[in-house]
């Protein structure tokens, strides 16, 4: 199912002293089972971006077409909306049930599903997360801040996406909770799942995304792999971004001499490129 958005615009307080242009002329494509990364400077447009991937923000201008067709005016609009599921930064903060089965049958619910229908959806959702039956009659305000992110992703899992959209997932997380959630993340996508992920963690983005799209000031600035974007090094530095750290420490192990390839992003492709390297030293 993709995701087609044609010269989107968007523009926050139209007509008043405090408008701003949020989103200014997108075009781009997102292809089934892609998993992209969207980064960019604080104010650049991604969280404005991707409320538009699923109507939850109507263009100023432009369409945003999910399988061929204009989400904004589809007679199906909800059930639209309902293939591609968005999870919000810090989304533990919209989990209100009594229990965690509860609160993650709540969407499956408001699908049309039946109480069983629903409970067996939720039950499906939470295994993915890894919050098996002893959580389901627990508060989900009692689980730990990486249970309670698992436990929003299953919401929105529970209603079978297409598309799944996040924004920041390992925002705030310690560094298990951060690991736990991006191999859930991860995991999903190699099922079949398309996923868009919105992160300021160079590091999360080069080793999880295959595409890279990097918004300013509410333009598409970069698009491309994650080599093709990270190695355009002056113009993220222009834009206040850093690279990975592994693209870090290459480029400074490259002014002793190593001369590494630029390709070299993640520290998994740097460690290789060392071992061969000081194989023929």
């Amino acid at each position: 199912m993709p995701i087609s958005v044609k010269d989107l615009t968007y523009t926050y307080n139209p007509g008043t002293p405090f408008e701003t242009r949020a989103l200014d002329g997108i075009s781009l494509t997102i292809n089934d089972g892609e998993f992209v990364g969207i980064i960019g400077h604080t104010g650049s447009g991604k969280s404005t971006f991707i409320q538009h991937l699923n109507a939850l923000i109507k263009p100023t201008s432009g369409q945003v077409l999910v399988d061929g067709e204009d989400i904004n005016e589809s007679k199906e609009k909800a059930a639209l909306r309902m293939r591609v599921g968005l999870v919000f930064q810090y989304p533990e903060y919209q989990l209100f049930e009594e229990t965690v089965l509860k609160d993650v049958s709540f969407g499956p619910k408001n699908m049309g599903l039946s109480e069983e229908e629903a409970t067996q959806s939720a039950k499906w959702a939470l295994e993915k997360v890894g919050l098996g039956e002893r959580y389901y009659g627990r508060s989900p305000f009692e689980l730990s801040g990486g249970q309670k992110r698992r436990c929003a992703v299953a919401g929105v899992l529970a209603m079978h996406p297409e598309v799944l959209i996040l924004d920041e997932p390992a925002a705030g997380l310690d560094p298990v909770g951060r690991r736990e959630i991006l191999d859930i993340i991860r995991a999903i996508h190699s099922e079949g799942t398309t996923v868009i992920m919105v992160s300021h963690s160079m590091d999360d983005v080069a080793r999880l995304c295959e595409r890279v799209i990097v918004l300013e000031k509410g333009k598409v600035a970069l698009d491309g792999s994650c080599a093709e974007v990270f190695g355009q090094v002056e113009k993220l530095s222009a834009m206040g971004l850093t690279l990975p750290q592994a693209a870090l420490l290459r480029d400074r192990l490259n002014k002793r001499g190593f001369d590494l390839p630029e390709s070299i992003y993640t520290i998994e492709a740097l460690s290789q490129a060392l071992t061969e390297k000081l194989k023929t030293r």
